[in-house]
C-alpha cells in the first residue's frame, strides 16, 4: 500500500516523459468526495482508509500512470471548448461534474477583470482575456491531475483544447458522476436514500447508512470517558467507530475521538465531518450542542474557558447574531472576520440574506474586556444549558 505522497511520486515517475500537461503532485484524497476513488487523468484509483489515512494499491497506481503516459498526444488536433456541449446540468444535490463548465467559469472570471495581475492593468480592456493573462492566473489550476489551462488555445473567437485532453476529462466526468449517483441505498436495510445525507465517512471508507441502522448498530455516547486522557483511550480503547457522533442530531457513525489539545482529555466521538469542522474552527459552533461538546473537557470546564481556536469562533458567532443581518445565510467564516490589534480586536461583519441586500459594518472594534465578557457569558450559558439537558435526560431515563 502507498501513501498519498508516495503514490504522487510513482505517478510523476511513470509520466516523466509524457507530453500531456500533468500535475502528479496534485494527486490527493479529498474527504468531501462522497466515494472512495481518486482520479489521475481518466483513471479512477480506489483509496483505502487505514488508521485514518488514505492509501493506494501499488499496482493500481502504476497502471494509472502507464495508462495516461501511453495516450496519443497531438497538440495540433484541437476541439472547441464549447464543442459537444454536455447534457443540461443535473438538478438536486449539485454534485454533477462538468470540466467544461469549470473552465468557462475560469475564463469568465478573467473576463470580469479579476484574473490579471497589476502588470496587465494598463492593457486596454477587451471582451476576451488574453491567453497570457489566463495562463498567469490559472496556469496551475488542476482537474484530475491535469493542467487544462496550459493547453488552451485561442483561435478566432473560440477557445480550443487538444482532443486527447478533452477525452481524458470527459471520461473522468462520466466516471465521477457514475460514482456519485451509484449506491443510493442503505448498506444495512437497503432503504433508498432521499439525498446524500446518508453517506458517512467511516474508519474504512465511505458507506451509506440510514439513521435507523446507525442507531441500531452503534452506541450512543453517554460521557463514559469524561475526564479520561486521550492517550489512554488511543492505546486501550474503546474505538470511536463503535459509537454515534456526539454532536450530529441525525444518528451518524463516529470516526474519531475528539479531544482537547490543551488538556489532553476526551470530549467525545465525532463523525468525519464534525471532526474536520472542529479542527478548522470555522463552522463547528453553528451546530447545535457544539459548545456543550467543547466544554466536556474537564480542564476547560474548570477554567470556564475554551481553546484559543474556538474563542475566536465564539466572538464570530456573537457578532453574527448581534451585529449581522437577520436571516443571513452565509457561513460564519465568510462573513465575520476578526483581527487582533492593540487593545482588542478589529472586526468586520458582512452579511447577505435571501430577502435583503448585502451590508458591511467596517471598523468595528472589541476591546479585550468586551471580548472576555462575551466569552464568559457564552461559556456560562452553555454550561447552564448542559446541566438542564442532563437533568432532562435523567428524568426520561427514570421514567423508562
Amino acid at each position: 500500500m502507498l501513501t498519498q505522497k508516495t503514490a504522487a511520486w510513482y505517478l510523476a515517475e511513470a509520466t516523466r516523459t509524457c507530453p500531456i500537461p500533468l500535475a502528479p503532485e496534485a494527486f490527493r484524497r479529498k474527504d468531501r468526495a462522497p466515494h472512495d476513488f481518486v482520479f489521475f487523468g481518466h483513471m479512477p484509483l480506489r483509496a483505502y482508509r487505514t488508521t485514518r489515512q488514505w492509501q493506494f494499491m501499488d499496482a493500481d497506481v502504476l497502471r494509472a500512470g502507464r495508462s495516461v503516459a501511453e495516450l496519443p498526444w497531438d497538440p495540433d488536433d484541437l476541439v472547441d471548448l464549447e464543442h459537444a456541449e454536455q447534457d443540461p446540468p443535473r438538478q438536486g444535490d449539485g454534485t454533477h461534474s462538468d470540466w467544461r463548465r469549470e473552465i468557462r467559469h475560469l475564463v469568465r472570471s478573467v473576463e470580469a477583470g479579476c484574473g490579471c495581475s497589476p502588470s496587465h492593468a494598463a492593457t486596454p480592456p477587451s471582451h476576451h482575456p488574453t491567453p497570457d493573462c489566463l495562463l498567469q492566473r490559472y496556469g496551475n489550476y488542476s482537474i484530475a491531475c491535469t493542467l487544462p489551462v496550459r493547453a488552451l488555445v485561442r483561435v478566432d473567437d473560440a477557445w480550443v483544447i487538444p482532443r486527447t485532453l478533452a477525452w481524458i476529462l470527459d471520461q473522468r466526468d462520466e466516471s465521477e458522476n457514475s460514482f456519485r449517483t451509484a449506491g443510493q441505498q442503505c448498506d444495512g436495510c437497503q432503504a433508498p436514500s432521499p439525498d446524500g445525507s446518508w453517506r458517512a465517512l467511516t474508519t474504512t471508507g465511505w458507506k451509506i447508512i440510514c439513521p435507523a441502522c446507525a442507531a441500531a448498530s452503534l452506541r450512543r455516547y453517554r460521557r463514559e470517558l469524561q475526564g479520561t486522557a486521550y492517550a489512554h483511550v488511543r492505546e486501550h480503547g474503546p474505538r470511536a467507530a463503535d459509537f454515534l457522533c456526539a454532536v450530529c442530531e441525525t444518528a451518524r457513525p463516529a470516526t474519531a475521538w475528539d479531544h482537547c489539545h490543551d488538556h489532553g482529555l476526551i470530549r467525545g466521538p465525532l463523525c468525519g465531518g464534525c471532526n474536520t469542522m472542529e479542527g478548522h474552527g470555522k463552522e463547528f459552533l453553528a451546530r447545535p450542542g457544539s459548545l456543550q461538546h467543547l466544554l466536556r473537557c474537564d480542564g476547560c470546564r474548570a477554567q470556564r474557558s475554551l481553546p484559543p481556536l474556538h474563542r475566536l469562533a465564539v466572538l464570530r458567532r456573537n457578532l453574527h447574531l448581534t451585529r449581522g443581518a437577520q436571516d443571513c445565510d452565509w457561513p460564519l467564516h465568510m462573513h465575520v472576520s476578526i483581527e487582533q490589534a492593540d487593545g482588542g480586536y478589529d472586526c468586520t461583519v458582512h452579511c447577505s440574506g435571501p430577502e435583503h441586500r448585502a451590508r458591511a459594518l467596517r471598523g468595528f472594534r472589541l476591546t479585550y474586556e468586551e471580548a472576555e465578557h462575551v466569552l464568559s457569558r457564552t461559556v456560562e450559558e452553555s454550561l447552564a444549558g448542559d446541566v438542564q439537558q442532563e437533568a432532562t435526560q435523567n428524568m426520561a431515563g427514570d421514567e423508562l
